[in-house]
């Protein structure tokens, strides 16, 4: 069976640009979980084609792994990797910074060719001075790999803050003037770019941008360059037409010229010029078509910045602005309201022109319009054109009317622009009215769409319901739907009576779920069932606070929910009920979902629900389609992060969609904790220190994030200032143990065993009620020589553990406590938890069944079983714990009379073991020092031989 056209023609896309599957999926989420498989497929099998065949310019060493030694630098991570290189982050030890350090991929393998167009990138920013181009610091080579180090610039890609939606104009000028003004300064030195494109227009913190990647630069001293002839090189989208040609020496500064014309045009549009399918199909459509004039997609882009744009684009170079200055110049005009040079024909040279190609039918039409401005008084062309534009008004308005019923929000609001931007506030009294209140309409759907993304965050653990039903009730004050004092059938009947009534009742709904107390979700209720009614249905149920209370009836409503009804909002209120009940919703929301799969909200639950059941790949899925469907919401690009840090973390990747989340949501609190947790785990301490120190700024006393920011300056060698930030994580929350534990562990791996046993016990002195906060304490107790600390500890662990029927917490309980001989009724005690270990099932417990037959093995020893001892170390056991097996194996060979098996045993475990005290990390390391300290006491060394 074929694959869909559709997903092959979204793959192409994929392999013709630098998007993401979830980006070319936008407008067909339901097809991306297979163009996500699809493209997995492809990389791999890139990968294996690389392994075998390396790519010109690639060798594939440079990853997190493998990090190279460079000269004067420390190499702290990798940024990316391009066609020619791999960019490192680095610190410059001279120059006392970070930098970016670009290195050739090939390295000693490269040839001639390779080498060349690497050094002649290097040579090219080199000479440029400029702020708004990355600067070189220097080059060098190491180990045969070329090397240039740049300024660092770390606000991503101005293709990673693209939407797909058009920037202000003035910003869209702005920024390509800057650009502009940048690539006149490379054109001066005799170096053209001709790979210019958003991805390589970095930012800076500050937003400013910086033109970067000159891998495909060219001088024009060259006499030729470093392709082969006909070749076309640059991006499709953005490539000038005699790019696409691929004629040789055609390529000069006003190629340039046009790739900042498709840059304008993308930021004026939401789209390049040109996007086909394929790169094959955009090329074809550059070389024969003209770009649609900018206004046309976006009524909003004047007249003068829609003839610039058009200028930089057209097909001869010659039609263009002259140099990039000249294009600076005229966006320059633009923005101070002046007249631009590129002006477009008046209505006089257009006349001229036609005379000159039709004379005869001219004459006649002029004579025509001559009589009808004497018999109107000049008012016909008037009438005329307005009556054309509120035609193409109303058209606007229908449109915009069936995205509405779709619930297809922002191309409603599109058309709707595009109507006001028609009028300029001309038009009927009639039109005007239906556009202002379609205008107020949609902005309260905006307004209450935001409000629920608001009640989608938490900070400290709370989710930001109060926030959210201010706004909710602040968006529906201002739109005079809900008033103080009104009643809810006053207010039922404007939600009824709206043009987006549906909506607003699914926004009620949403509201319901949020709401402050009990009052509030009432009337919320009884407005949402008079505005919407089903006095005998499935909706008044549910909206029903009485079958809430009541789990019964509550199973019944999840059971018989209408899975294809769209209020979606309704059925994630009653899967919150069913949570707080103790009802699994999952089977209901499955089945709405089979009906309604591209619902945002829908998504985002059932992603949230698979994460909490730690099913991360299913959670990735569902995240996936929630960015897809709504690329511009924050909230789905962080869950998606950390879906992504769930079994087997994939930190670079989810480091990518929290920094998505923060560009689109600068003041998510949450989003820029979750951000630098990622980089933590990255290992990009810098980083990761940068974002806590922020995070901390909302939070001061948030053990969790000093405890963070400990651990990244512990990554740093900043050893005192991490354990004032260790100190400062205990001081916030005693009872919190991963701050207890990071000063444990601070303490632990400097060897400062005794400081580490004594926070410790000061810890456990507010007796944490999880095993995880008690275990390793006694046996470090008694690997430090304090006997009575460990019996004390002893008794501890089992008045709290001794009825724990898991066996995992058993075997270590019971283990901790048979490391001196027990009796009495700690005896039996540990002896019951050994039994309870003893009769797990080992087929569910297969992993840890050699640390079971061990923990038996020493329980027989204690109980002076000594053969079953023996044989138990001789065994399965002998496969954990490192040499401790064989100590006590050597104990019970003694005890048993065999001295010289025991001496063997004992020199076996001795021998080939790290026994210092840097080797010993946790409690297996404790064990081991112990149980050699009792079998050296108890077995004696070899009696010297007679000479």
């Amino acid at each position: 069976m074929s694959a869909d056209p559709r997903v092959r023609s979204l793959i192409d896309r994929l392999l013709d640009s630098d998007a993401t599957p979830e980006q070319v999926c936008a407008s067909h989420p339901e097809l991306l979980p297979e163009v996500r498989t699809r493209w997995q497929r492809v990389r791999r099998l890139r990968g294996d084609l690389d392994a075998l065949f390396p790519p010109e310019g690639a060798n594939g060493a440079a990853d997190d792994a493998a990090l190279p030694q460079v000269p004067g630098h420390r190499v702290e991570c990798l940024l990316g990797r391009g066609g020619m290189g791999v960019v490192f982050r680095a610190w410059h030890h001279r120059l006392n910074r970070p930098v970016a350090l670009k290195m050739m991929l090939a390295g000693a393998y490269a040839g001639p060719r390779e080498r060349e167009r690497f050094q002649r990138e290097a040579e090219a920013v080199a000479g440029l001075r400029h702020p708004n181009v990355v600067q070189v610091h220097d080059a060098g080579d190491a180990d045969g790999r070329p090397y240039f180090t740049m300024e660092l610039v770390d606000g991503g890609s101005l293709a990673q803050t693209l939407t797909g939606a058009p920037l202000p104009v003035e910003r869209a000028a702005d920024l390509v003037g800057t650009l502009a003004a940048a690539v006149q300064v490379a054109h001066a030195a005799g170096v053209v770019h001709r790979d210019l494109k958003p991805a390589n227009v970095l930012l800076a913190a500050d937003g400013t941008p910086k033109v970067g990647d000159f891998g495909l630069a060219r001088r024009l001293s060259d006499e030729a360059g470093l392709t082969d002839t006909g070749a076309a090189l640059g991006t499709p989208s953005y490539m000038a037409p005699e790019q696409a040609d691929g004629a040789a020496g055609a390529v000069g500064p006003p190629a340039d010229v046009y790739s900042l014309g498709a840059i304008l045009y993308e930021l004026l549009t939401g789209r390049p010029p040109f996007c086909g399918v394929t790169a094959a199909a955009t090329v074809q459509q550059l070389l024969s078509h003209d770009p649609a004039p900018p206004s046309r997609l976006n009524p909003c882009v004047p007249r003068d910045l829609e003839t610039i744009c058009l200028k930089c684009l057209q097909k001869s170079p010659r039609l263009r602005y002259g140099s990039a200055g000249d294009l600076a110049d005229d966006l320059g005009r633009f923005r101070r309201g002046e007249a631009i040079a590129a002006r477009p024909d008046g209505l006089a040279r257009r006349w001229a022109r036609r005379v000159r190609h039709r004379p005869v039918l001219t004459i006649a039409v002029a004579g025509v319009l001559v009589l009808a401005a004497a018999l109107t008084g000049g008012a016909l062309w008037v009438v005329s054109e307005r009556a054309a534009v509120e035609r193409a008004a109303e058209d606007d308005l229908r449109e915009m009317a069936r995205h509405r019923e779709q619930s297809g929000w922002p191309e409603a609001r599109a058309a709707l622009g595009r109507a006001l931007a028609r009028l300029g506030g001309h038009g009927s009294a009639d039109l005007r009215r239906r556009l202002d209140r379609a205008d107020a309409e949609l902005t309260l759907i905006a307004r209450l769409d935001a409000a629920r993304l608001a009640g989608s965050w938490s900070t400290g653990g709370k989710l930001a319901h109060a926030r959210a039903n201010d706004e909710y009730e602040a968006a529906l004050r201002d739109a005079g739907v809900w008033l103080p004092g009104d009643s809810p059938e006053t207010i039922a009947g404007r939600v009824a009576a709206s043009d987006v009534s549906a909506a607003l009742v699914n926004a009620l709904d949403g509201w319901a779920e949020l709401a402050r107390d009990a009052n509030q979700v009432e009337q919320i209720l009884r407005v949402t069932r008079l505005a919407d009614p089903d006095p005998a249905g499935w909706r008044n149920q549910a909206r029903n606070p009485a079958v809430w209370s009541d789990k019964a009836a509550l199973a019944r409503v999840a059971a018989t929910a209408p899975a294809a009804d769209p209020c979606v909002p309704l059925f994630l209120t009653v899967a919150k009920r069913c949570r707080a009940a103790g009802i699994d919703p999952s089977e209901m929301l499955r089945r709405v979902y089979r009906t309604q799969p591209t619902d945002f909200w829908l998504n985002l639950w059932l992603a949230e629900d698979a994460y909490r059941g730690r099913r991360y790949a299913e959670a990735v899925r569902f995240c996936q389609a929630a960015v897809a469907l709504r690329p511009d919401a924050a909230v789905a690009h962080n869950n998606l992060g950390l879906s992504l840090l769930g079994r087997d973390p994939r930190f670079g990747e989810a480091v990518e969609y929290f920094q998505d989340a923060l560009r689109l949501d600068p003041e998510a609190h949450p989003v820029r904790l979750n951000l630098a947790n990622a980089l933590t785990g990255s290992l990009r301490h810098a980083e990761a220190i940068e974002h806590t120190r922020v995070a901390l700024r909302v939070e001061p006393n948030s053990a969790v994030l000093h405890a963070m920011l400990a651990r990244n300056l512990e990554g740093l060698k900043a050893d005192d200032e991490a354990l004032a930030e260790h100190r400062r994580a205990v001081e916030c929350d005693d009872r919190n143990f991963d701050a207890q534990q990071g000063l444990r562990n601070f303490f632990l791996r400097r060897g400062r065993a005794e400081e580490a046993r004594a926070v410790w016990k000061k810890a456990l002195a507010l007796n944490p009620p999880d095993h995880a906060a008690w275990y390793g304490y006694a046996e470090l107790c008694l690997y430090l020589g304090r006997e009575d600390e460990y019996r004390a500890a002893r008794r501890d662990l089992l008045a709290r553990f001794a009825g724990v029927t898991g066996p995992l917490v058993a075997e270590r309980v019971s283990r901790a406590c048979l490391l001196l001989p027990v009796e009495g009724d700690e005896g039996r005690k540990a002896a019951a938890l050994v039994e309870r270990v003893a009769a797990a099932d080992h087929r569910q417990y297969a992993a840890y069944l050699a640390h079971f037959q061990f923990l038996q093995g020493l329980a027989d020893y204690r109980h002076g079983r000594f053969d079953r001892a023996a044989a138990a170390m001789r065994g399965e056991a002998s496969r954990a714990l490192g040499p401790a097996p064989k100590l006590v194996l050597a104990m019970a060979l003694h005890q048993s009379g065999q001295v010289a098996d025991a001496r063997q045993a004992l020199a076996a475990a001795v021998t080939g073991h790290d026994w210092s005290a840097s080797a010993v990390r946790d409690q297996d390391g404790w064990i081991c020092h112990a149980l050699r300290r009792e079998a050296e006491t108890m077995i004696p060394a070899d009696p010297p031989t007679k000479k």
